[in-house]
């Protein structure tokens, strides 16, 4: 059996590799692909992108206050096919695990416990995504090691409010995941006063409801009110809180039900907007 690429990554790094393997214990053996690699290893060569089968609070906290590398996978695109099922080669870092508790005490004010940092050492380890399963792929980019160890977003917005506005967002994003936590549902999300009321106890600054440099409140889905994850097929694609307008770069910040955020085009908003069925 031969590993293949994924098109759209295949494209994105123009790159073809083959080799041969025919059982799921060849895969794991480190023979064709190596069981950990560590962030100086990467090149221009790999992509960074996120898997948005499951949906985890912790990952979305490291995400910010540790760093880029936290939640992520890399790959170079390669497949491998092992009894019909797919799987694309990736590695995620290895960070220790966070204090669930902790982290749920400082989105009430408390002090936030320090997520590890991710260093050029920091080891990754390999992590077979079935690509069945494994739902979308999204926010794929270039691999930029800089980016990684400070925690930058590669590819953002242009201006710094940009920037600033999705780490605002990717804040209330850990907001509603602890509030989900607790009360298994998300909040009432009617209009932007109700969801900062539902809200404000879990994040450590109330301005974060806030657009940086125009300081308009971020607006909320209100078709999510009282809805369940579970009860989305594709959280990636369904907003929950975004920018009443777009920026200066006619990108608009959007939150996803999965917990990423990012800026879209006003076409990819469009779509967006139907498919999380905002009014």
């Amino acid at each position: 059996m031969k590993i293949t690429h994924l098109l759209a990554l295949a494209l994105l790094t123009g790159s073809v590799a083959l080799a041969d393997v025919t059982t799921m214990e060849q895969a794991l053996a480190g023979k064709e692909f190596p069981l950990t690699l560590k962030f100086k290893d990467l090149d221009a060569g790999w992509r960074r992108l996120t898997a948005s089968a499951t949906v985890d609070p912790a990952n979305i906290y490291r995400a910010m206050y540790g760093g880029a590398a936290a939640g992520y996978y890399y790959t170079k695109g390669q497949t491998v096919t092992v009894g019909g099922e797919t799987y694309l080669v990736a590695y995620k870092s290895q960070m220790k695990a966070l204090d669930m508790v902790a982290m749920q005490a400082a989105m009430r004010g408390g002090q936030p416990p320090e997520p590890e940092k991710p260093t050029a050492t920091t080891v990754l380890a390999l992590a077979l995504l079935n690509l069945r399963s494994a739902g979308s792929l999204t926010d794929i980019r270039p691999f930029d090691l800089d980016a990684e160890l400070g925690g930058g977003d590669a590819g953002g917005a242009d201006d710094k409010d940009g920037e600033a506005s999705l780490k605002n967002l990717r804040q209330i994003g850990v907001a509603v995941m602890a509030y989900i936590g607790e009360r298994r549902v998300l909040p009432a999300l009617a209009d932007a006063k109700s969801a900062k009321e539902e809200l404000v106890l879990y994040v450590r600054n109330k301005d974060v409801f806030n657009q940086p440099g125009n300081q308009k409140p971020y607006l909320p889905n209100p078709a999510l009110s009282g809805k369940k994850v579970t009860d989305y097929d594709k959280p990636d694609k369904v907003v929950v809180f975004y920018e009443a307008a777009p920026g200066s770069d006619g990108t608009r910040g959007c939150l996803f039900l999965d917990g990423h955020a990012e800026r879209v085009t006003e076409q990819q908003w469009r779509k967006l907007k139907e498919i999380s069925q905002i009014p």
